[in-house]
């Protein structure tokens, strides 16, 4: 069949351009029935959706990633803010205590400052009867402050510095109330070499090197014992009650505890320290020569004589003053002309 081609011209005073219709080819032309060609049309398949589908998956995933940055944003301002509000926390705390602690120092302090009233006191007393002492503190402090004064006589204990000391018979006596204090403890009265040797300025040692590494010079204080060896704690908790490095040489027999008066003389027993406490506790000694008139201590009380006394020449001050749970210990001794010979605040 050959291709045909009309043309339809317009009337006339109509401006339109010709329709052309393009030929056909083999098999896609056909006839009307009326005998017009007619063109068949083509439908393309759709590409819009797929198109629609991978824009809907980008928009997810780039909402996904938002919402990843967001949590990630909040979490880190929540541990900044939760660092610096902790921060704060603990320099307001830290502040807060510094200031109560400064203000319990000086409270302890003045505690200490109280304390020499009492010292005052006792100068003018003839015996030193008391031993132990806790003084009451009336005036008031404030809310959550306190103050607590604890006094101690320090003559009432053996002066460890002067073990070596010897009397007019070249003995050493105080060196036989140490291993005397020792043995009432059950501990080792070797021990007492020992200490003598870190005491001495020599290095020719008592027991088999017990001058190894000695201080060979007078403890600077009772704490001290705990660098020998030999007294471990145990040793240290049992014997440190009844030593000091303090004062003279004198015991005070009105306010010694039961375990140094029965190491006082190696004749003394338990039964004597007992009937000079109960002595003392009715009457006080009022000088050193009172101690013969107690039950069967008439030879001993001479032989003590120039070892004991009846006053005190040295007491320990123990000063603790809380503010709000903040505690301040200030510990001093005094002799009784007010010199202090130790201070330790903690």
């Amino acid at each position: 069949m050959k291709a045909s081609i009309k043309i339809n011209f317009p009337s006339a005073g109509m401006a339109e351009y010709p329709k052309v219709s393009p030929p056909l080819t083999g098999g896609d032309q056909g006839e009307g029935e009326h005998g017009r060609l007619i063109t068949p049309t083509r439908t393309l398949p759709r590409q819009g959706g797929g198109d629609k589908k991978e824009k809907q998956g980008h928009s997810l995933n780039q909402a996904g990633s938002a919402l990843i940055i967001t949590l990630l944003v909040v979490t880190t301002l929540v541990a900044l803010t939760v660092e610096f509000a902790y921060e704060v926390y603990i320099d307001t705390t830290s502040l807060a205590n510094w200031n109560n602690a400064q203000k319990a120092s000086l409270i302890a302090k003045s505690g200490q400052t109280f304390s020499t009233k009492y010292i005052a006191e006792v100068k003018k007393r003839a015996p030193t009867a008391i031993g132990e002492l806790t003084l009451p503190i009336t005036k008031d402090l404030g809310t959550g402050t306190g103050l607590l004064i604890q006094m101690e006589d320090e003559s009432a204990k053996l002066n460890i510095n002067n073990i070596l000391q010897q009397n007019l018979s070249g003995e050493m006596p105080y060196m036989d109330s140490l291993k005397n204090l020792l043995e009432y403890f059950n501990i080792n009265p070797d021990i007492a070499l020992i200490i003598a040797d870190w005491i001495d300025s020599d290095s020719e040692p008592r027991l088999p090197r017990s001058e190894d590494i000695a201080k060979n010079a007078p403890l600077w204080s009772v704490e001290e014992l705990k660098l020998i060896p030999g007294v471990n704690k145990e040793v240290f908790d049992r014997i440190s009650p009844y030593i000091t490095v303090f004062g003279d040489n004198l015991i005070n027999i009105n306010t010694a505890k039961l375990p140094l008066l029965a190491s006082l003389h190696p004749d003394m027993t338990e039964t004597l320290a007992k009937r000079i406490i109960d002595y003392r506790e009715t009457s006080p000694f009022e000088d050193t020569s009172h101690l013969q008139r107690v039950t069967g201590m008439k030879s001993i009380g001479i032989d003590v004589l120039g070892r004991i006394s009846v006053k005190t020449s040295a007491i320990r001050v123990t000063s603790r003053a809380t503010v709000n749970d903040i505690t301040r210990i200030i510990e001093s001794i005094m002799d009784t002309s007010y010199n202090i010979l130790f201070w330790r605040e903690a």
